[in-house]
């Protein structure tokens, strides 16, 4: 009986002992999530996984992490995180970096539309583009102020509905970009000029008739489908052997996701559009 009761105690103070070490865990791995992701980044469970090989964290909003046992490392969304001075630092990102960075050099200007910095070159960025995107328009529209201010653009095609579509012919994507790609080299980057300005007066009939009037509606349709037609005469005559799949695969392989997507000479990525002088100052021009 003395030995039973004995046993009992050693099992209740090892549970409490293991209970106070994962209380302890949690506050510490608690404390560290604040201190990167703020205030409210309140852990609500820790458990071990894997033998001890890796922790799992649920956040306060459900979300899950998980941690390495020295609790120098968290994988959120595929994605491995380093705990560093000023925040997290994105390990999986800086591998992409080296990446792009080769993948970026590998590709010859003349497989690129070329829009050349005015002056003295102070920076090269590599843009994937789509011709259908309103964003890729408006930096297309800054083009010039770009250019003033000393960085080359070279465009990389990236037509956002992919190259196939379901029956197995090219996506209108791809059509309308690949037409500027066919186009002999020193012509792309006014074929590029024209085929946005087309699209973007495109897309501006389409919102013309969805938002006319039962009586105008009409004569919006009728200026919608000259458009319309225009852009398929541009671009339906021919098609061409082209890097444009090439360079669609390329982006996919290196994280674009949207368009338009910059990628410095030095593999940094940065998503979405940026206004001249916003771009300038993120180059550090």
């Amino acid at each position: 009986m003395k030995k039973t009761v004995m046993a009992l105690a050693a099992a209740t103070m090892m549970s409490m002992s293991a209970s106070a070490d994962d209380a302890k865990l949690k506050d510490t791995i608690e404390a560290k999530m604040k201190k990167v992701l703020g205030p409210r980044a309140d852990v609500t469970e820790v458990v071990s996984l894997g033998e001890g090989q890796i922790y799992e964290v649920m956040m306060i909003d459900g979300s899950l992490m998980h941690m390495t046992p020295d609790l120098n490392y968290l994988i959120y969304q595929n994605t491995l995180y380093k705990f560093g001075k000023d925040g997290l630092d994105n390990v999986s990102d800086l591998r992409k970096v080296t990446r792009r960075e080769a993948e970026m050099a590998a590709i010859p200007d003349s497989d690129t539309v070329l829009f050349p910095a005015k002056g003295d070159e102070k920076a090269v960025i590599n843009v994937f583009t789509d011709i259908d995107c309103g964003y890729c328009q408006k930096l297309h529209r800054e083009m010039e102020a770009i250019n003033e201010k000393g960085i080359t653009v070279r465009y990389l095609a990236y037509p956002r509905a992919g190259i196939f579509d379901q029956t197995g012919g090219y996506t209108e994507s791809y059509r309308k970009i690949n037409y500027v790609w066919c186009q002999a080299e020193d012509e792309r980057a006014s074929a590029m000029t024209d085929v946005k300005s087309l699209q973007s007066e495109l897309s501006g009939a389409y919102s013309r008739v969805r938002n006319a009037s039962a009586g105008s509606r009409e004569s919006a349709m009728e200026a919608f489908d000259e458009k319309r037609s225009e852009m398929q005469e541009l671009v339906g005559v021919s098609l061409c052997d082209s890097p444009v799949a090439a360079q669609f695969n390329v982006g996919r392989a290196i994280g674009v996701s949207g368009t338009p997507a910059i990628v410095t000479s030095d593999g940094e990525l940065i998503p979405g559009y940026m206004e001249a002088d916003k771009l300038a100052e993120k180059l550090g021009i």
